[in-house]
C-alpha cells in the first residue's frame, strides 16, 4: 500500500489541507478498488478467449494483467536483489517469472489478480490505523475570523500568523493555537489532551487548534498556526511513529533471508521427484512469507493509533518492546508528580483565633502582592468564600513577607523571621506547630495582628490526584526499582515521595547530576524509564531507554528529548502505556505463529502436490488476511488502566507544544 505523509496537510499553502485530502482520496479508490477491478477484467478476458482457442490473444491479456497489477512488486523484488536484500518483493518476483517460464500465463494472472485484491484489502484495512489521526486534521476549520483594521474579516486557516487575533464564536473550532486575549467559554479539548469534560477558558489560559468552543465568544491571540499547531504535530509524530520497526521486526527480515534458499532447494526438489513444474511454483507460492512480514509493523500501526487516541504518543514501535522489560522507572517530582503550583494544606490559629479569622487576615495583606505563596492564599480565601477587605496600606519585603493595615490594625504576613525583626510574640503554640509543617516539607506563613503572631498556613505543592495509585499499578506491572529525583529540597522531596509512595530519593540535584543518575542505573544493567517534564529533565529524558515526557507541564525540550508523550499530563497514562505494550508484543507473537502455521502447512500440502499455484496463493493471502485482522483487533483493545475514581487527576494543559 503506498504511504501517505501528513506533511502539508494543513497550513503551508492556501487550500494544500484540501488538495492533500482529494488527492488522497483518488490514490485510495485507485489503489483499493480501480487497479484490482482492472486486474481482473482483463484476466477474465484472457479466461474467455482461451475457451475461444484465441491462444495469443489469451496470453497478451494474462501478460498485461501481471504486468500491471504485478510491475510494483517486480520493481521492488529487482532493486532488493540489487542490494542483495532478500525480501517478500524478491519471494513473489521470483515464483511470478517462474510460473511465466513454465508457461503458465492465466495462472499467473489469476495470482497477481488475488494478490492485487488481498493487498487492496489489506491496504484499505491497515489505512483505519491511521484514518482516526488523519481525521484529526480535519477538526481545524478552513477558514478563520480574524480582527483587523476594527473588524472581522474572514481569513483562510492556511494564511494565518503569529500575532493574528482570531475570534471563534459558540459552536465553531478554534483554528489555531493561543492565549485568549478577552472573553470566557467552556472549550472541549479532548483531540488534543483526552480531557473527558471541557475545560473553562478566560483571558491568559492557552487554547489549541481542532477544540471546540461550546459557550462563549473568545478573542484568541495566535501562537502557533497551520502545521506548527499541537494538532498537526501530533499527526506527525503519530504516523512517523507507524512507519517505524520494533526491533522484533529484525527476526522477520532474518527469518525471510534464510527461509528463501531453503523454499528454492524445496521447490528445485519437488519439481525433480514429481516432473511437475507446477508444484515446484506452488512451493514457491505457498512459501511466501507476506504474513510474517506484516506481523510486526501491522500491530505496532494499530497499537500506537489506539494510545493516541488515549492522548499517550509513542514515537516508534522499539519502544513498545522496551517498555515492556523496564525494570527502573526515575521521576521527577514538580509538575511530573506534582501539580507545580503551591496551594494552602493547613491552618493553624492562635488562642482566641478562628480559621475564618487567620485566613481573612493573610489574604487582605497578601491581596495586591504577586508572589506565588500569595496568590496561594488567596485562592485559597476565594474557595472558602471569604470576602478579603481592602487594605489601607501596603508594603512587600522580598523573601521575607508583607506588611498591609486594614481596619486600623497593623498586619504582618511572612516567614517567623520576619515577624521576629520586627519584634512580633511568637507564641509556643504556633512555633511548634511551624516546626512540625517545616518537618513535612511545608513552607510556614505566619500571620500577626499588632503585635502578636495569631495564627499560621503551611503551603505546598500539591501531588497530583491519582499519583500513587498510578505509582502502587507500575510496581505491581513489575517495575522494581522508583527513583524520585528533583532540585528541590531534600524536606520537601521526602514528603512528596512519602505521600505518592516511593521509597527512594535525590534531591538537590542539577540537570547534569540527573542525567548522571539515570546512566549510572543503566550500566548497571537496568532498563530505565524516565519521567520529567521540564528543560532540566531533557538530558536524562534523552539519556534513558524510554523517556517519557508530561506534556502537561513541560516545554518543547522535554518533548524533543521524550520517546513517548502523555498528553494530559496524567501518570495513570503511563500504566496504560505500559500495558498496551504488552498487548502488542503479545499480538506480534501471535501473528508471527499464525504465519508460521501457514508457512509449515501449506508447504507440506505444496509438496504433496495438493496446492496448484492458484490454491498456493490463496493459501498463503489467507495468513495475511488472518495477520491483518488479528492487528486490527489492536485498535478497540482495552486496557485496565486505572479506577475511574483513582484517575481524578486534574488535567493540566499542553503548553508544551504551543510555546514558540
Amino acid at each position: 500500500m503506498e504511504k501517505t505523509g501528513m506533511t502539508g496537510a494543513i497550513g503551508g499553502k492556501p487550500d494544500m489541507g484540501a488538495c492533500t485530502s482529494a488527492r488522497r482520496g483518488w490514490r485510495e479508490l485507485l489503489v483499493f478498488a480501480l487497479a484490482p477491478g482492472i486486474v481482473c477484467a482483463l484476466t477474465l478476458a484472457s479466461w474467455l478467449l482461451r475457451q475461444a482457442g484465441a491462444g495469443y490473444l489469451s496470453t497478451g491479456f494474462a501478460l498485461t494483467a501481471v504486468f500491471l497489477g504485478g510491475w510494483q512488486r517486480f520493481l521492488a523484488g529487482f532493486r532488493d536483489a540489487a542490494r542483495r536484500r532478500i525480501t517478500v518483493n524478491v519471494f513473489v518476483t521470483v515464483a511470478i517469472f517462474v510460473t511465466l517460464a513454465a508457461g503458465e500465463f492465466l495462472p499467473a494472472a489469476v495470482i497477481i489478480l488475488i494478490m492485487a485484491v488481498v493487498g487492496a484489502l489489506e491496504g484499505y484495512t491497515l489505512d483505519s490505523t491511521r484514518r482516526s489521526i488523519r481525521g484529526l486534521l480535519d477538526l481545524t476549520p478552513p477558514v478563520a475570523n480574524v480582527r483587523r483594521d476594527g473588524a472581522e474579516v474572514p481569513v483562510p486557516a492556511a494564511e494565518l500568523r503569529k500575532g493574528d487575533i482570531v475570534i471563534v464564536r459558540p459552536g465553531e473550532r478554534i483554528p489555531v493555537d493561543g492565549v485568549v486575549e478577552a472573553g470566557a467559554s467552556a472549550v472541549n479539548q479532548a483531540p488534543v489532551t483526552g480531557e473527558s469534560m471541557p475545560v473553562e477558558k478566560s483571558k491568559g489560559h492557552a487554547v489549541f487548534a481542532g477544540t471546540l468552543n461550546e459557550d462563549g465568544r473568545l478573542e484568541i491571540l495566535t501562537t502557533k498556526a497551520g502545521e506548527d499547531t499541537t494538532l498537526a504535530r501530533i499527526v506527525h509524530l503519530v504516523e512517523e511513529a507507524q512507519e517505524s520497526k520494533a526491533p522484533v521486526q529484525g527476526v522477520a527480515d532474518r527469518f525471510t533471508t534464510w527461509f528463501f534458499p531453503t523454499v528454492l532447494i524445496l521447490a528445485v526438489a519437488g519439481y525433480l521427484v514429481s516432473g511437475e513444474m507446477k508444484i515446484a511454483v506452488a512451493i514457491l507460492l505457498v512459501a511466501c512469507p507476506c504474513a510474517f512480514a506484516i506481523a510486526t509493523p501491522s500491530a505496532v500501526a494499530a497499537g500506537i493509533a489506539n494510545m493516541a487516541r488515549r492522548a499517550v504518543l509513542i514515537k516508534g514501535g522499539i519502544f513498545f518492546e522496551l517498555a515492556g522489560r523496564i525494570d527502573t522507572l526515575v521521576v521527577d517530582k514538580t509538575g511530573t508528580m506534582t501539580l507545580g503550583r503551591p496551594k494552602v494544606m493547613a491552618v493553624v490559629c492562635g488562642a482566641g483565633a478562628t480559621e475564618t479569622e487567620v485566613v481573612s487576615l493573610a489574604a487582605a495583606a497578601e491581596k495586591y502582592s504577586e508572589h506565588p505563596l500569595a496568590k496561594a492564599v488567596t485562592a485559597f480565601a476565594s474557595e472558602r468564600g471569604l470576602v478579603s477587605p481592602e487594605p489601607d496600606g501596603f508594603r512587600a519585603e522580598a523573601g521575607k513577607g508583607v506588611a498591609a493595615s486594614c481596619g486600623g490594625s497593623e498586619l504582618v504576613v511572612g516567614k517567623e523571621t520576619y515577624l521576629v525583626e520586627r519584634g512580633i510574640a511568637i507564641p509556643a503554640l504556633l512555633q511548634k506547630a511551624a516546626a512540625d509543617q517545616a518537618e513535612l516539607g511545608r513552607t510556614v506563613i505566619m500571620v500577626a495582628r499588632g503585635r502578636e503572631a495569631v495564627g499560621l498556613l503551611s503551603v505546598a505543592d500539591e501531588v497530583k490526584a491519582g499519583t500513587a495509585e498510578a505509582i502502587g499499578a507500575l510496581k505491581s506491572m513489575g517495575v522494581s526499582r522508583i527513583l524520585m529525583l528533583t532540585g528541590d529540597d531534600r524536606r520537601i522531596a521526602a514528603a512528596v515521595a512519602a505521600q505518592i509512595g516511593v521509597e527512594e530519593f535525590r534531591a538537590g540535584l542539577l540537570p547534569e547530576e540527573k542525567r548522571a543518575a539515570v546512566g549510572e542505573l543503566r550500566k548497571k544493567g537496568a532498563v530505565v524509564a524516565m519521567v520529567g517534564d521540564g528543560i532540566n529533565d531533557a538530558p536524562a529524558l534523552a539519556l534513558a531507554d524510554v523517556g517519557i515526557a508530561m506534556v502537561g507541564a513541560g516545554v518543547d525540550a522535554a518533548i524533543e528529548a521524550s520517546d513517548v508523550a502523555l498528553m494530559d499530563g496524567d501518570l495513570s497514562r503511563l500504566v496504560e502505556f505500559m500495558q498496551m505494550s504488552r498487548k502488542v508484543l503479545r499480538r506480534i507473537k501471535l501473528n508471527i505463529f499464525f504465519s508460521i502455521v501457514y508457512n509449515v502447512v501449506g508447504l507440506a500440502l505444496a509438496l504433496l502436490g495438493h496446492l496448484t499455484p492458484v490454491m498456493a496463493v490463496i493459501f498463503q493471502e489467507a495468513g495475511c488476511v488472518t495477520v491483518v485482522v488479528s492487528s486490527i483487533l489492536l485498535l478497540r483493545a482495552r486496557v485496565p488502566g486505572l479506577r475511574a475514581a483513582d484517575r481524578t487527576a486534574p488535567r493540566a494543559l499542553a503548553p508544551a507544544l504551543t510555546k514558540a
